[in-house]
């Protein structure tokens, strides 16, 4: 029998996960409108990614909305600025007007940006991997100050980068750094959507990368599964067993064709359950999130990083294609995605995104 706890915990997860799908709209929306509706003489497109963004939406939906707290501060990874405007959108911190403004001078950026975007950004995440060390300079610069003169203690420092970000060579000289071991206030949270800017990455290799990390001297987190694939043993174990590219490819597949490629039971599970479970990664589950974010909070004497499995273009008809980081929806696309968050049916919550254009229909 449920409690009254879990009945609770059960509705603050619904109601988060309307939050999110409000988010992912309007981040696919801010950069739809910016490309397909705002007037362009050119044809050469504005900027934005819609999938780099989607993979984003859970994670950032279950830090702001059920973890943050005023004194933290967050980097965003650049591809994933319509994700921050959205929230801040929600929030009350961004004026409507500017959601059709991507790119456009004065308005929102593609990259966030402290000085230029008309929202509270923390940090300016332009070139990849800057983004990912900012926190830990700010986690230090804060010690200091705090140490020196009176001024407010306290706060997180975070950051949130893609798993490419981890290429970079500034990324492992600040992990390496035997200071940043002492950080507990750092945490990253690295999106592991298996993707780069031109294919499937052949072996992200999260094993061993979290190795590295320990070594270093950091608490490591795993967020790969959702409560359905870790109900299904076989099924789990089978695309464990699966490269990467197989797992993405599989992504386009119908419920059919994926019975047949997986080779395993699958049970009872009917195709639209089949297809859901498959998709089942902890990055997209806002309970495994919060609980992963928590168990950062556990770790007051070091640094943590969140390693969580998300698929990349998650919910679009783009989903897990090599070639959607910098694809845009065509409209048909984007009235396919208003159709599967529920928009049309829920006209209340259309107005205040119909209003400033950014609906289909």
């Amino acid at each position: 029998m449920a409690t009254a706890a879990s009945e609770q915990t059960d509705l603050d997860l619904q109601a988060l996960d309307r939050v999110q799908r409000r988010v992912l709209w309007l981040a696919t929306s801010i950069v739809h409108h910016a490309n397909r509706v705002r007037e362009n003489r050119s044809g050469v497109k504005v900027g934005g990614h819609q999938a780099s963004s989607a993979s984003m939406v859970s994670l950032m939906t279950a830090l702001w909305f059920a973890h943050l707290e005023a004194p933290d501060r967050v980097s965003v990874k650049p591809h994933a600025s319509p994700v921050l405007h959205a929230i801040n959108y929600l929030l009350g911190r961004l004026d409507p007007k500017y959601l059709t403004t991507l790119r456009e001078f004065g308005g929102l950026q593609s990259y966030p940006s402290r000085t230029k975007d008309p929202d509270p950004v923390d940090y300016s995440t332009g070139s990849v991997g800057l983004g990912a060390t900012a926190p830990i300079w700010g986690a230090l610069a804060h010690r200091y100050v705090a140490g020196h003169f009176e001024v407010p203690r306290g706060g997180r420092q975070i950051a949130l980068l893609g798993d490419a970000e981890l290429d970079e060579g500034a990324c492992w000289e600040a992990i390496a750094d035997p200071m940043v071991a002492k950080l507990g206030e750092v945490m990253w949270v690295v999106d592991l959507n298996r993707q780069s800017l031109d294919r499937v990455v052949p072996d992200i290799a999260a094993g061993r990368l979290a190795s590295m990390f320990e070594a270093a001297g950091w608490h490591c987190v795993m967020v790969k599964y959702g409560p359905r694939l870790a109900a299904r043993p076989a099924l789990r174990e089978r695309i464990d067993a699966m490269p990467n590219e197989e797992y993405q490819r599989l992504l386009r597949a119908d419920a059919g064709e994926l019975r047949e490629r997986l080779e395993v039971d699958t049970g009872q599970l009917d195709d639209g359950e089949l297809l859901a479970t498959f998709r089942d990664l902890g990055g997209h589950d806002l309970g495994a999130l919060v609980d992963a974010y928590r168990q950062a909070d556990a770790e007051p004497g070091r640094p943590t990083v969140v390693f969580a499995y998300t698929i990349k273009g998650w919910m679009l008809p783009t989903e897990g294609h090599p070639a959607n980081h910098s694809a845009l929806l065509n409209p048909e696309q984007y009235a396919q995605l208003a159709q599967t968050l529920e928009y049309l049916q829920t006209k209340r919550e259309l107005r205040p995104a119909k209003k400033h254009g950014l609906m289909p229909l």
